[in-house]
Parts: structure tokens; C-alpha cells; sequence
């Protein structure tokens, strides 16, 4: 596990390097959990599934095949 060395800027601010937040899947904007734990902050993505970023190719694949998802009514 690779480990930088950051400073706490104004108002608490650290700064995520790019290749951590690639790695991560993160983007500006996106929402992170923060804790205490022990001695350390731990700063984990929300994976909130409303949150998700979607594919459109597979959305439009899904709309396409809407009818094979149908309840069939006897």
C-alpha cells in the first residue's frame, strides 16, 4: 500500500492525489465517508447505489430488452 505525506490546509483541507482518487474510482464532487479510527482519519467512497455512476450502453441494452422483464399474466 503506498502511503503520501500530505499538509492539513485552511479549514482542515487535504488534498487526495490524482492517481489515489483514478485508483478509487473518484471524481470532484463525489461524496466520501470520514472517521476517526484509533489514530488515524480513514476516508472511504460512499457507495451509495443511488450514487452510481451508469453505463449508458448497458442502460440502452436493458431498455431494449424491457419486454423480456415483463411479468407474463396468466
Amino acid at each position: 500500500m503506498e502511503v503520501l505525506r500530505e499538509r492539513i490546509k485552511h479549514e482542515g483541507v487535504i488534498k487526495i492525489p490524482p492517481k489515489f482518487m483514478q485508483s478509487l474510482g473518484l471524481a470532484d464532487g463525489d461524496e466520501v465517508n470520514v472517521r476517526a479510527e484509533a489514530s488515524s482519519v480513514v476516508i472511504e467512497p460512499v457507495t451509495d447505489r443511488r450514487r452510481m455512476k451508469l453505463n449508458a450502453a448497458i442502460v440502452d441494452e436493458l431498455v431494449e430488452c424491457e419486454e423480456m422483464f415483463e411479468p407474463e399474466l396468466s
